[in-house]
C-alpha cells in the first residue's frame, strides 16, 4: 500500500490531497482537504490524476481561505459529475428536520445582507457576486447527490472515521474542535445576527439557517483589522536567536474562535502505525489535550502539516515535544506575513531521534520568511540543525 502526501499553492489558503493506493488490485482512496484560490493546477490533478473522484473531502473549518475554492468547484461546470464519497465539514446545519419557518420580512432583511457581501475576484479575473462566491452550504444544498453525503452531526475532538469497507484505507481520528469551541462560534454568529437585524436569531433551528450564519460570519469578519507583521527583513537569524525563538510559548487568546474550531486529525494506517497529522488551523491545547489521551509517549507521524500557515499561536512548546516527523509541510499565508520564525525555530531546534539524520520543511510560497531562509547565512544555520527547506510539496511512503 502507498500512500502520497500533496499540497498546492492555493493563495493564501490549504489545498491539500492525502491519495491512498493499493497497488495489487489497482484501487485508491482519494481525501481532498480545503481549498482557496481553484487554481488550474489543482482542476487538472482532480480531472485528470483523481479522476473526477474524491472519496472523502474535509473542509477544516468556515474561514475563507479553507473555504473558497470548495465552492469553486461546486460551482463548475465540469466538476458536475464529481463523485463524491463523503463531505466532512462543521457548518451551521440544523440538527433537525423540523426546523422553524423564518417571518417573510425578516427573510427579506437577510436576504438584503446576504447581498451586500463584496464581489471576489477569481484567478481569471472575473468577478462573482459576494454572496454566490461565500456560501459552500448553498452549493452542497443545491447538489442533491452532495447535500446526500454532507455529515450532518459535527465532528468533535474523540471521534473516528472508517475509511473503506474493513477500514481497507485505515482511520480518520480527529483531535479538535470540542464542542464549545463550536458553541463559541455559533455565539459570534448569533451576536452578528442582533447586530444586523436588531433582533435575536429564533430560538432553535430555522429555514436556511446554514447559509445564513456563514453569510454573516463573512461579513463579520470583514470588519477584521489587519494585524500588522514584524518584517522578518528587521531580524538577524542567528542561532542564539533560533534558540531563543524556539522557547516563546504560544498566546491562544489571539486565536479567533473560527480557528479554534478547525478540524484537527490525523489519518492512520490500519495494519502499521503509519500516521499523518492534519492540524487545520486547530490550536495547540486541544490537540496535545486528544493526543495525551490516546498515546503517552512523542507520537510519530510520517507527515506533519503544521497549524495555520505556521503561526506562532498555534505551535506550542509543548506539543513540539509530542509529536515528530521529518516531513513538515507548512501551506499558504498571507503576503509579507508567512510563517513566524518562532514556528521555525521550534521545529528546527528539536533534537533529533538517535536514528533520524535530519528534518525537511515544506513549503509552498515564496513571500517574506522564505526568503530569509534561502539566504547563504541562514541556511547555514539551518543546516546546522540538520533543517532542509524546500518547495517539493509532494512526500510518499509504504505502508
Amino acid at each position: 500500500m502507498k500512500a502520497i502526501f500533496k499540497t498546492f499553492e492555493s493563495g493564501a489558503g490549504d489545498c491539500i490531497f492525502i491519495i491512498l493506493k493499493d497497488e495489487t488490485d489497482g484501487s485508491s482512496h482519494h481525501i481532498m482537504v480545503d481549498c482557496n484560490v481553484l487554481t488550474s493546477d489543482i482542476k487538472c490533478f482532480i480531472r485528470e490524476e483523481l479522476k473526477l473522484r474524491i472519496d472523502t473531502l474535509i473542509v477544516t473549518h468556515i474561514d475563507a481561505d479553507h473555504v473558497n475554492g470548495v465552492t469553486k468547484i461546486m460551482q463548475t461546470p465540469e466538476f458536475a459529475v464529481l463523485q463524491i464519497g463523503q463531505i466532512l465539514f462543521n457548518g451551521f446545519q440544523p440538527q433537525t428536520d423540523n426546523v422553524k419557518t423564518l417571518d417573510i420580512e425578516i427573510k427579506k432583511k437577510l436576504d438584503i445582507v446576504a447581498e451586500s457581501l463584496p464581489p471576489v475576484v477569481n484567478e481569471d479575473n472575473h468577478k462573482t457576486s459576494g454572496i454566490d462566491a461565500a456560501c459552500l452550504i448553498t452549493e452542497i444544498n443545491k447538489h442533491p447527490e452532495w447535500k446526500a453525503v454532507w455529515r450532518k452531526e459535527p465532528l468533535l475532538a474523540g471521534e473516528s472515521i472508517t475509511l473503506g469497507n474493513d477500514a481497507k484505507w485505515g482511520y480518520l481520528k480527529f483531535l479538535s474542535p470540542t464542542q464549545t469551541a463550536l458553541d463559541e462560534l455559533l455565539k459570534k454568529v448569533k451576536l452578528e445576527y442582533a447586530g444586523k437585524l436588531g433582533l435575536a436569531p429564533p430560538d432553535g433551528d430555522f429555514q436556511d439557517q446554514d447559509k445564513y450564519f456563514e453569510v454573516l460570519l463573512r461579513l463579520s469578519n470583514l470588519r477584521k483589522r489587519p494585524n500588522p507583521k514584524k518584517k522578518i527583513g528587521s531580524i538577524i537569524i542567528n542561532k542564539n536567536l533560533m534558540e531563543r525563538y524556539a522557547k516563546i510559548d504560544v498566546n491562544e487568546n489571539n486565536v479567533t474562535p473560527e480557528n479554534k474550531a478547525s478540524l484537527a486529525f490525523y489519518w492512520e494506517a490500519t495494519h502499521s502505525t503509519k500516521r499523518i497529522l492534519m492540524m487545520g488551523d486547530a490550536v495547540s491545547s486541544q490537540v496535545l489535550s486528544q493526543l495525551n489521551e490516546i498515546h503517552q509517549e512523542e507520537i510519530w507521524f510520517e507527515v506533519i502539516k503544521v497549524s495555520h500557515h505556521g503561526s506562532k499561536n498555534n505551535t506550542s512548546v509543548d506539543l513540539c515535544a509530542k509529536v515528530d516527523s521529518i516531513h513538515f509541510f507548512i501551506t499558504g499565508g498571507k503576503e509579507q506575513e508567512g510563517p513566524h520564525i518562532e514556528t521555525i525555530a521550534k521545529i528546527a531546534t528539536k533534537s533529533l531521534q538517535e536514528e533520524k539524520s535530519h528534518r525537511v520543511l515544506h513549503y509552498n510560497h515564496t513571500h517574506s520568511l522564505w526568503s530569509e531562509l534561502k539566504n547563504g547565512n541562514v541556511k547555514n544555520i539551518l543546516n546546522e540543525y540538520n533543517l532542509k527547506t524546500i518547495t517539493d510539496n509532494t512526500h510518499e511512503f509504504e505502508y
